[in-house]
C-alpha cells in the first residue's frame, strides 16, 4: 500500500462496424442533429459508472453515481456534516463544493476498500480524485436534456506537453435545472486544475473551483406536526414564496506538491481553500397535519458565510521491504458567520391550494454576524508491516487540539478546549488467495454539522464530537471478475437533533450497527453487476429518549436499503448497452417525538447507452429513464421534513470526444 494518489480514468474504445450498427448510427446521429444541430460534428467518451464501482456503498463521475451511499448518508451518518474528506489523499475542510467538472471521480470508502487510507475516520471517508492531463490535447462537450425539461451544456477538456511537464484540466457546465417539484435553478460551474511534472520524482497540481448557484423561490420544506401523513399531494407543486430567491457562490483552491526522492520514501503537503458566500437564503416552512393542512412561515436569511483553510504535510518511508513508518502534521481553521433572521408568516395554506400570494418585503436591515471560528493542530504517527505472507498490520495514533470560539454581537466570546487523542487500527488475514478476511477500529474528532433552516437556531454551528467505530469483514473473489464484501460494524458518537423547542442541538449519543453487503463484477463478459444489501439498526438513547419525548431512532434513515444494478452489452449491436437499476428503501421515522413513519418504497430505472464512431469522431448517446413506474410516496429527511419520491424523469445527452 505506497503511499501515492490513485488516478483512475474509464474510456471505451468504439469501432466502425456495418449492418445493424451501420443503420443504428446512421438513426442516432439524425437524432442528436435535429436535437442539438450544432453537436454532431464534434465527438465523445463518456463513463460508465456502474463499471468503474469496486463495491456497491459509492461511486460518482461526472453526473452519473451509483452506490447505497452518498455523501448525505454512510452508516445512517452524514459526511457532509462530520468533515471526512480527502482531495487526492490530503486531509482538508469542506466550507464549499468543488464541482465535478475538475474531478475525475467520487468514491465512497468503508470498510476494506479503506484500508488504503492512511489516518481513516470513523463512518468512511469521501475521496475526491483530481481530474487529469496525459500528453496531449482532448475536448469532450455534452449536451443534455435532463429532468424534467431542464437543459445543460459541458464542457470538459485537458492540454498537456507530450513530455507531460505542463499541464491542465479544465471545465464549465452551464445548467437551466428543473427539480422533481418543478422549481427552476441555475448551477453554473467553472475548474481549472494545473500540473506541473518536471521529472518523476516531483509533482505539483492546483485547482480552482466555482460553484454559482440561484434558484427563485428559494428553499422550503414540509414539516407534519401529526401522528399521520396525508393522503393527497399535488406532485409538482411548489410550496415557496413566489418572492423568495436563494443565491450563493462557493469557491475552491488549493496546491498538492508530491516529492518522491526515492522508491522508498516520499512526502506530500496540501494547502486547501475553500470559501462560501451566501448572499440570499429564504426558506419557506409548511407545519401541517395529517389532512394537509397548515401554516406557513417564510425565515428571511440575512447574508451568512462558511471558510477553511486546511495545510498539511505528510510522508512515508519504507524502512524494509516489508514495513513502513508514516505521519502526518496538519493546521486548520474554520469561520462561519451567520446573522439574525427575519419571520414572515403566511398565514393558513393547504397542500391543494399551495402557498397564497403575498406582497414582496422590504429588504433586510443589515445586522451584525455571530461567528463561529474553529482552530485545530494534529500530529499522527503511524506503522505498517507485512508480518507473514497471510497477516497485514497497521496502526496509528494522533494527538490532536480544537480550540473552539464563537462570538455573539455585543457579548463575550465563548470558548471551549478539547486535546484527545485519537487511533486506528487495521489487520487482515488471507487465509487462501480468494479470501480476505479484515478488523478495524478508528476513534476520530468529527463535526456535527449546522442547524438546518427548519430550526429555531437555523444555521449555527454545533461542537466537535468523537467518535468511535468497530468493525469486522471479509472480501472473497467468487470468480476472478466477480468480488462479494460483507461486513458488521457498530459506529457510535454524540448525535444531533430537534428537541421539544425545535432547537437543533446535540440531544444523544447514536449506536449504528449494521451488516453491509457487497457482490460487483462480471458474471459474464457483456453482463457487469452492482449489487447491495445494507440493515442498519440506527439506535439513540439520552435523556429526552429515557423521558419519552423523542423516539431512540435516527430520523431519516431506513433499517434496510438494497441496490441490484446490471449492464448488459447487447452482442448483435457493437458499443450498445442496456441497464436497469432497482432500489429499495425501508420505511424511516419522520418525527421522532409523535414516532411517524414514512413507508418503504422501491424504484426501477432504465436506460441505455450506445458508444460509436463516425470517422475520427467518438460519441455517446446515453439515455435514462428513472422512476420507471412512477412509485409515488412520502420519504424522510434527516432534518424531520418530509418529501415525495422524485417523479418519474427522462434523461438523454449526447457526448462528444475528439482526443489530439
Amino acid at each position: 500500500m505506497r503511499f501515492s494518489a490513485e488516478f483512475s480514468s474509464y474510456s471505451r474504445a468504439c469501432r466502425s462496424g456495418k449492418g445493424v450498427r451501420c443503420r443504428l448510427q446512421a438513426s442516432v446521429l439524425a437524432v442528436a442533429a435535429s436535437i442539438y444541430p450544432f453537436a454532431a460534428p464534434l465527438a465523445q467518451s463518456s463513463t460508465n459508472v456502474a463499471a468503474q464501482a469496486v463495491d456497491a456503498f459509492g461511486e460518482k463521475v461526472g453526473s452519473e453515481q451509483i452506490g447505497l451511499y452518498s455523501e448525505q448518508q454512510v452508516r445512517g451518518f452524514s459526511l457532509q456534516d462530520s468533515g471526512n474528506y480527502r482531495l487526492d489523499r490530503s486531509y482538508f475542510i469542506r466550507s464549499a463544493n468543488i464541482v465535478g467538472a475538475s474531478l475525475d471521480g467520487t468514491t465512497i470508502r468503508v470498510g476494506i476498500n479503506a484500508l488504503g487510507i492512511d489516518f481513516p475516520a470513523p463512518s468512511g471517508i469521501v475521496e475526491y480524485r483530481l481530474a487529469e492531463a496525459p500528453p496531449g490535447a482532448r475536448e469532450e462537450v455534452e449536451i443534455a436534456l435532463r429532468d424534467y425539461g431542464g437543459k445543460a451544456l459541458f464542457v470538459r477538456g485537458s492540454a498537456a506537453t507530450q513530455d507531460g511537464e505542463f499541464g491542465a484540466a479544465y471545465g464549465v457546465s452551464i445548467m437551466n435545472d428543473v427539480g422533481s417539484d418543478g422549481q427552476k435553478r441555475r448551477p453554473r460551474h467553472y475548474a481549472f486544475v494545473p500540473t506541473w511534472k518536471p521529472n518523476d520524482k516531483f509533482q505539483m497540481r492546483g485547482l480552482f473551483s466555482a460553484d454559482r448557484f440561484t434558484k427563485r423561490g428559494g428553499n422550503y420544506g414540509l414539516v407534519l406536526d401529526g401522528t399521520g401523513l396525508p393522503d393527497k399531494f399535488p406532485h409538482p407543486g411548489i410550496y415557496a414564496a413566489d418572492w423568495g430567491y436563494t443565491s450563493q457562490l462557493q469557491l475552491a483552491g488549493g496546491v498538492i506538491a508530491k516529492y518522491a526522492p526515492t522508491d522508498r520514501t516520499a512526502v506530500q503537503s496540501s494547502v486547501v481553500v475553500t470559501d462560501l458566500d451566501r448572499w440570499h437564503d429564504d426558506f419557506t416552512r409548511l407545519t401541517l397535519d395529517a389532512n394537509g393542512d397548515g401554516t406557513a412561515t417564510v425565515f428571511r436569511n440575512r447574508p451568512n458565510g462558511a471558510q477553511s483553510v486546511a495545510v498539511e504535510t505528510r510522508g512515508h518511508w519504507w524502512t524494509t521491504d516489508t514495513q513502513r513508518l508514516f505521519g502526518t502534521l496538519r493546521w486548520r481553521t474554520s469561520r462561519n458567520s451567520f446573522r439574525p433572521g427575519e419571520v414572515v408568516p403566511l398565514g393558513p395554506i393547504t397542500l391543494e391550494n399551495g402557498v397564497p400570494v403575498t406582497p414582496t418585503p422590504a429588504p433586510l436591515s443589515d445586522a451584525d454576524p455571530t461567528v463561529d471560528e474553529a482552530r485545530q493542530i494534529t500530529a499522527g504517527i503511524g506503522y505498517e508491516a507485512q508480518i507473514t505472507d497471510s497477516v497485514w498490520v497497521r496502526g496509528s495514533v494522533l494527538k490532536t487540539r480544537y480550540e473552539k470560539d464563537v462570538r455573539f454581537p455585543g457579548l463575550p466570546a465563548q470558548s471551549n478546549l478539547d486535546s484527545p487523542w485519537l487511533y486506528d487500527f487495521a489487520a487482515t488475514f488471507v487465509p487462501t488467495s480468494s479470501l480476505t478476511l479484515f478488523a478495524t477500529t478508528v476513534r476520530g474528532l468529527e463535526e456535527s454539522g449546522t442547524a438546518p433552516n427548519n430550526a429555531a437556531n437555523r444555521n449555527e454551528v454545533l461542537p466537535a464530537v468523537l467518535a468511535t467505530q468497530y468493525e469486522l469483514g471479509l472480501r472473497y473473489r467468487v470468480t476472478p471478475g466477480i468480488t462479494f464484501i460483507g461486513s458488521v460494524f457498530e459506529v457510535s458518537k454524540p448525535t444531533p437533533g430537534i428537541d421539544s423547542q425545535n432547537v437543533y442541538r446535540l440531544v444523544g449519543q447514536a449506536r449504528h450497527r449494521g451488516i453491509e453487503l457487497s457482490l460487483v463484477g462480471r458474471p459474464m463478459p457483456s453482463v457487469n453487476i452492482v449489487s447491495g444489501l445494507v440493515l442498519l439498526d440506527a439506535d439513540r438513547r439520552g435523556d429526552l429518549i429515557d423521558q419519552g419525548v423523542l423516539v431512540g431512532r435516527a430520523t431519516g434513515v431506513s433499517a434496510i436499503t438494497g441496490l441490484i444494478n446490471a449492464t448488459y452489452e447487447l452482442p448483435f449491436v457493437e458499443g450498445l448497452s442496456i441497464d436497469g437499476q432497482l432500489n429499495y428503501n425501508s420505511k424511516s421515522l419522520l418525527n421522532p417525538r409523535t414516532g411517524l413513519y414514512t413507508p418503504g418504497y422501491a424504484t426501477f430505472d432504465l436506460g441505455a447507452r450506445y458508444t460509436f464512431k463516425v470517422g475520427d469522431v467518438k460519441a455517446t448517446l446515453r439515455a435514462r429513464v428513472g422512476n420507471v413506474f412512477g412509485e409515488n410516496t412520502w420519504t424522510a429527511n434527516r432534518n424531520e421534513t418530509v418529501w415525495r419520491v422524485e417523479r418519474r424523469a427522462f434523461r438523454l445527452s449526447l457526448t462528444t470526444n475528439l482526443n489530439h
